[in-house]
């Protein structure tokens, strides 16, 4: 036997993302008997290596029992299905390791590249949306558009081919944030707000919020999901001149932030007058969304840029058009359902050398989409 071959190397880990929940989902990869002596008993009394696969199979894990459901997905696989959070997953993952499986933080590669890359962005995808449309992907919609792409590539039909990547390549954006968030990021200056704005859109209090220029030193940043799509708020540092030491740095990477965000917001506090900082983060980024903050104060600006939006977080005025405007900047079309999807940067990557090639040197080509579904 050989020493990569899942049985003799037996491993498991967790399925669903780490943290609480109502369910937690451990795959176990090696000898079915190894789950019933961990810990596995089935309701019934039978023998799981017994069980017909894909059967669910009641029972109770260790002593004292705690409920769990099994069902056996393969010869060599087998789901385990248990209360959701860390310590009823510790539990098993405890007793799995004193009959000798390993534990480990990513699935088993037991597939193709594309297969293994499919599985984990499944397994990362934080929302509803996000992993429906994985698992539109991982039901071979998109294998088999690679394969359309393979059989193109192999009668040298270069025109098709490049419709084909360019097709894939126009939904990469999608594609790479189905297991990570789109980074909105907020900048402003001092004290007009952006704290206060990521609390209210969070709907709790996650930025310190107080009336003192400088409060926030460090790029402070939170999960949300606006429309069924993930997003992470990036609450930074107000950018003013005259900073300290400490607030420079914070400042400093607030503007890295900004360099790398997939969507801006540039918020300016209606209550008080026009500053050349303000016209200055407005020319630097002309593609961000303006907030016209604090909208329930009485405003002394003499004008505010067109589009900019209004908004209060104190009374939640015009946050639900900010979430909004926020989906039609990182989502800016959404994908039909049955679209094939590049899932990661990687492949995304690969799809753009594929295209580059294409002219040139298509063996080369070849082999690079090769290598996804070998």
């Amino acid at each position: 036997m050989e020493a990569d071959s899942p049985t003799a190397w037996p491993r498991a880990w967790r399925l669903t993302p780490d943290g609480r929940g109502g369910v937690a989902t451990v795959a176990v990869h090696g000898p079915v008997d190894l789950v019933q002596r961990a810990g596995f008993r089935a309701a019934s009394g039978r023998e799981l290596p017994d069980s017909e696969p894909n059967r669910v199979v009641f029972g109770h894990w260790g002593d004292p029992p705690e409920d769990v459901v099994v069902c056996r997905t393969s010869e060599s696989v087998v789901e385990v299905h248990c209360h959701g959070g860390r310590v009823a997953v510790g539990r098993i993952a405890r007793d799995l390791r004193d009959v000798g499986v390993e534990w480990t933080d990513r699935p088993v590669p037991t597939g193709t590249r594309l297969e293994n890359m499919l599985r984990r962005t499944l397994v990362a995808a934080t929302t509803l949306r996000t992993a429906t449309i994985a698992l539109d992907q991982s039901n071979g919609r998109l294998r088999e558009s690679l394969e359309m792409l393979r059989v193109e590539l192999e009668t040298a039909s270069l025109e098709a081919a490049r419709r084909r990547c360019d097709d894939l390549l126009s939904w990469s954006n999608v594609g790479r944030h189905l297991a990570s968030p789109w980074n909105v990021v907020l900048t402003g200056r001092p004290n007009v707000g952006k704290s206060s704005l990521v609390n209210a859109l969070l709907g709790y209090g996650r930025s310190i919020v107080f009336d003192l220029p400088g409060t926030t030193r460090d790029v402070v940043s939170a999960d949300t999901a606006f429309d069924g799509w993930p997003v992470r708020l990036v609450d930074t540092a107000g950018l003013r001149d005259g900073a300290d030491d400490l607030e420079s740095q914070g400042i400093n990477r607030a503007r890295t932030a900004l360099a790398g965000a997939d969507c801006r917001l540039v918020l300016l506090d209606v209550s008080q007058p026009e500053d050349d900082e303000d016209f200055r983060l407005l020319a630097e980024w002309p593609d961000a969304i303006v907030v016209a903050h604090k909208s329930d104060l009485p405003c002394i600006r003499e004008r505010l840029p067109e589009g900019a939006l209004a908004v209060s977080s104190t009374t939640g005025a015009g946050l639900e058009e900010l979430a909004t405007a926020i989906v039609r900047a990182i989502v800016p079309r959404v994908p039909p359902r049955g679209t094939a999807i590049p899932v990661s940067v990687e492949l995304t990557e690969s799809l753009t050398r594929v295209r580059d090639r294409l002219d040139d040197d298509l063996a080369a080509a070849f082999d690079e989409l090769r290598r996804w579904l070998a």
